[in-house]
């Protein structure tokens, strides 16, 4: 059979394609010897029993006429099958529409960026958190039936098979890897050992620059130092453009950013969950507004991006204090956060907090036994506070996250929900509020007319120097937005403590920093055209337009804190490396 895959253009189209193979014996074969060698590539890390005995059930399911519907990455790769061997005869246009449609999970890479996310080795955690499930395998507060956490386990924490194993499931599933922005996750990532940290990225480094060699043109002579991983990362076809890490607000100091820069670091995720004190101290979090203010301002003063992690839902807040959480982060020159994870509170087994709910009592700070009268919130009241929180968010913030992946089955209580931001976006539509974060406005994969688009600056002070967010917005269409850039002026309030740090010095003496640049729109192969906003000068025009202020503001140098795989681009803007910053004269 020819051109089965011609009319496939929605959701709907493609359940009646699969419904139709796994109906035809002559093209349910066809899937199963695609099946066969995704098989293969997937578990090429694993041994080859697991690969036989894999194929050995899908062999004799065969035989017993029971059938697997297929997935959207068996399909895309039969689809590509036949598109080379003519079966399939579509134009450009239609070929790439069905490719889209086959993507699974297409938002991982419709924001300009790639995600990986790999996972530290089990490791003790510095905090006490009542809400912290302890699971023996895994690292502090992560689970072993989490997604990213069950792909760690399975390569016993190895950050090179971690790595690999996502590269070739993100490439079978139709995915761009040539621009990856790496997530470790596992806790507090400053409290391992430096020795751990290093390596660790280190092998996160070697697996991007590996990924695409043949086996046998990969040396094994001489190990490669970091510097010299990263320094071939610049032009690696799998670059890495931006690399985070996990920690707490107390261990947010200078000596710790001067690491986190010879790392390669560019962003930092931080626990703040809750502004309220009470709520904090209930919660033994162990830490202060004041820590989190502290900790937010000298990230800033790095250039580092920062996300903060908040969690409403705790013991001893409710609705309102929630909400005012938010409005908090943005009525002060305290916090301000770029990006924002929203994680409500959850009972977890094996939680300090899953005993205390069922006993429904606690020992207090003097160890006496008190009554706990805990109650989560309902699914109802649960979607109100965060459509109420989120009125709060300002246009330079980015939610990334309104839940937090946990299978149900670890859940006492709380909302089990996964899908609670879609139903936060309905109520929303119903209410009439439209949302003004940077996630719900960028363009992701549509095409643009940068006649649409003009610029709009947004400026907000801090403690110690002012920002800027300079975004191209399309105003008719709610402010859909097609780039951003995120510039800091400060003053010499840090000069002293950032002179000290060889990673550091370069950001003294009136030296402006641009703290993230980024366009969305597809992924593109580096140098390849098209008419997504990454390819008409969106982020030449903003780094143009956030020089000219700092030269009015009298800033002498830029300096950009450029994930390892960007360095090529600001090199044609004429930036140069120097320490871990890619440096620019404004004189």
């Amino acid at each position: 059979m020819e051109n089965i895959f011609k009319k496939v253009r929605t959701e709907k189209d493609l359940n009646n394609l699969k419904r139709l193979i796994t109906k035809t014996p002559e093209l349910y074969r066809e899937i199963l010897e695609v099946r066969k060698e995704l098989n293969k590539k997937e578990h090429f890390l694993n041994t080859k029993t697991l690969v036989k005995k894999i194929l050995h059930i899908e062999k004799k399911a065969h035989e017993r006429g029971k059938t697997k519907t297929p997935t959207n990455s068996e399909l895309l790769l039969m689809f590509q099958k036949r598109v080379g061997d003519g079966r399939e005869s579509l134009d450009e246009e239609s070929k790439k529409e069905v490719e889209q449609i086959l993507k699974r999970l297409k938002v991982r890479s419709n924001s300009g960026v790639t995600v990986v996310s790999l996972l530290t080795k089990p490791y003790p955690c510095p905090g006490r958190c009542i809400y912290c499930p302890t699971e023996a395998r895994m690292p502090k507060s992560y689970l072993s039936k989490e997604p990213a956490a069950a792909r760690a386990l399975a390569n016993n924490f190895d950050p090179y098979k971690q790595m690999i194993s996502r590269l070739k499931a993100l490439e079978i599933n139709g995915h761009p890897i040539n621009k990856l922005e790496v997530i470790i996750i596992g806790g507090t990532f400053d409290y391992y050992k430096k020795e751990y940290q290093e390596w660790f990225v280190k092998e996160i480094f070697r697996a991007a620059n590996e990924y695409k060699k043949e086996r046998d043109k990969i040396s094994s002579s001489k190990p490669l130092s970091l510097v010299e991983l990263q320094k071939e990362n610049e032009t690696s076809e799998c670059r890495i453009i931006g690399l985070s890490t996990e920690t707490r607000p107390d261990y947010i100091n200078f000596e710790t950013l001067n690491w986190l820069r010879y790392l390669g670091v560019t962003k930092i995720e931080i626990g703040v969950q809750h502004l309220n004190q009470n709520v904090l101290d209930f919660n033994k979090r162990e830490m202060t507004r004041e820590n989190i203010a502290q900790a937010t301002e000298m990230m800033r003063s790095v250039g580092f991006k920062f996300v903060y992690h908040m969690m409403p839902n705790l013991p001893k807040s409710n609705p309102e204090m929630d909400v005012q959480m938010f409005g908090d982060l943005y009525n002060s020159k305290d916090f301000h956060p770029d990006m924002l994870k929203i994680y409500p509170c959850v009972i977890l087994k094996t939680s300090l907090l899953y005993k205390m709910f069922t006993k429904k009592e606690y020992k207090n700070e003097v160890g006496e036994m008190s009554g706990f009268d805990y109650e989560p919130y309902s699914d109802e009241t649960l979607i109100k506070v965060l459509t109420d929180a989120e009125r709060e968010i300002k246009n330079y913030t980015r939610v990334l996250r309104m839940i937090r992946d946990i299978p149900a089955t670890y859940i006492l209580a709380s909302s089990k929900k996964s899908n609670m931001r879609e139903l936060v976006d309905e109520y929303q539509k119903k209410v009439g509020f439209i949302q003004k974060d940077i996630r719900a406005r960028e363009i992701r994969d549509n095409e643009v007319d940068d006649k649409d688009f003009n610029l709009r600056i947004t400026e907000y002070e801090t403690n110690f120097g002012k920002e800027f967010f300079l975004e191209y917005i399309n105003e008719k269409e709610n402010d859909k937005l097609a780039g951003f850039c995120r510039l800091r002026l400060q003053n010499d309030h840090f000069d002293k403590e950032l002179s000290k740090y060889e990673n550091l010095k370069v950001l003294i003496d009136k030296t402006a920093l641009i703290r993230e640049l980024h366009v969305y729109g597809t992924v593109k192969r580096f140098g390849e055209e098209g008419d997504q906003s990454q390819h008409i000068g969106f982020g030449k025009r903003l780094m143009a337009e956030a020089e000219k202020i700092a030269k009015e503001n009298n800033y002498k140098k830029m300096a950009v804190i450029s994930g390892i795989g960007v360095r090529e681009y600001y090199k044609k803007l004429g930036y140069y490396l120097e320490g871990s910053y890619m440096i620019k004269s404004l004189e």
